[in-house]
């Protein structure tokens, strides 16, 4: 009985097998987008060890999906959304955490935030539930807002990275900032200069 390559799953000469092909694809797509994946991830939890945890585990996810994403129309949009997941899950998962933890003095030190750190975190909780309301309800706006401002993008990259028109994204910012201003109770922008 004759075998061939294909019949023993052996790659061609010179060819790359299938699996190592699509690690060295998904190791490259990991690094190219690994930065942005982290502003998100900092973005949200504030720590850069906590973003990098939040990371790392929806690059394992990517991992088993890679087939999927690699796939999809625009892998690196479809990828994002699994960082988001992810971060959103590991801030629940850390809030959780911090609901059963019990305080301890250090060095005499007691380990009771002043009202000035609680009044900063105040304002961080307002924005990140704006935001994740915001994310729930209009997430284009949330995103474009994101892209804008935490990732410092041009109106011209964030229409390509999300594949609408600038004029769209122009909108969607404006949109959003004004939801967000909403949300968090701030009192309304002037109406004279540009918005």
């Amino acid at each position: 009985m004759t075998g061939s390559t294909e019949s023993h799953g052996l790659a061609e000469p010179g060819e790359m097998p299938e699996r190592s092909r699509k690690q060295q694809s998904f190791q490259d797509f990991i690094t190219q987008h690994h930065h942005e994946f982290m502003r998100h991830a900092m973005s949200r939890l504030r720590n850069l060890h906590d973003a990098d945890e939040a990371v790392q585990i929806a690059a394992v996810k990517m991992h088993t999906k890679w087939t999927v994403i690699e796939a999809h129309a625009n892998p690196p949009a479809l990828a994002m959304e699994m960082v988001r997941t992810s971060v959103i899950d590991y801030y629940r998962r850390r809030a959780r955490l911090a609901d059963r933890e019990i305080p301890l003095a250090v060095s005499g030190l007691p380990r009771t935030p002043s009202a000035d750190d609680l009044l900063e975190l105040r304002g961080y909780e307002r924005l990140d539930k704006a935001r994740a309301f915001l994310e729930e309800r209009a997430p284009k706006q949330a995103e474009c807002v994101r892209l804008r401002f935490l990732e410092e993008r041009s109106i011209t990259e964030i229409a390509e990275y999300l594949n609408i028109t600038t004029n769209a994204t122009k909108t969607n910012i404006h949109l959003g900032l004004k939801a967000l201003h909403a949300l968090m109770n701030l009192p309304e922008p002037g109406k004279g200069g540009d918005s």
